[in-house]
């Protein structure tokens, strides 16, 4: 697992994805096109544990000492990371929302005349490549502490004790 240079980017770009992923879902997603129902009330509800879930594989990268001495990311986290990020983007064009009066369209139905089923069938792959992504963005942050632990050399004992 070596530091790559997309993980500069990773590195600095997790903190403001784990935000602004959340809220696009919810609520950005209204303006490219998607009409908002229950799903940004449920935005407003469960958005800041959402925000929290998120923020957590960011911190671990920081217990990674080489990682947080380049300031970068190993080159799976990034990889697993960018799967996490498009699979957040896929789900939010295309999540099916209802509103009091029935369905209401999501981003990919309205630009692509997708069906109500066909907009379902794609969020739920998306949504379960962005619980996979997510674990994997966890493991591999664990992985890359106990590897930046490995490789770091071992403090000497000070003199006199």
């Amino acid at each position: 697992m070596r530091i790559a240079r997309s993980g500069r980017f990773v590195f600095v770009a997790q903190w403001v994805a784990a935000v602004v992923l959340p809220v696009f879902f919810f609520l950005g997603r209204g303006l490219v096109g998607a009409e908002l129902g229950w799903m940004a009330i449920l935005g407003i509800v469960y958005g800041l544990a959402v925000v929290a879930l998120l923020l957590v594989p960011p911190l671990l990268t920081l217990f990674d000492r080489e990682g947080r001495r380049a300031r970068a990311t190993r080159f799976a986290y990034d990889i697993a990371t960018f799967v996490m990020w498009g699979a957040i983007l896929l789900a939010s064009l295309t999540v099916p929302d209802a509103g009091d009066s029935g369905h209401v369209d999501s981003a990919f139905m309205n630009w692509f005349g997708l069906s109500y089923e066909a907009s379902e069938a794609v969020f739920a792959t998306a949504a379960g490549i962005i619980g996979l992504a997510y674990l994997a963005t966890f493991v591999l942050a664990i992985a890359g502490i106990v590897r930046g632990r490995a490789g770091a050399p071992v403090d000497a004992p000070a003199r006199g004790a």
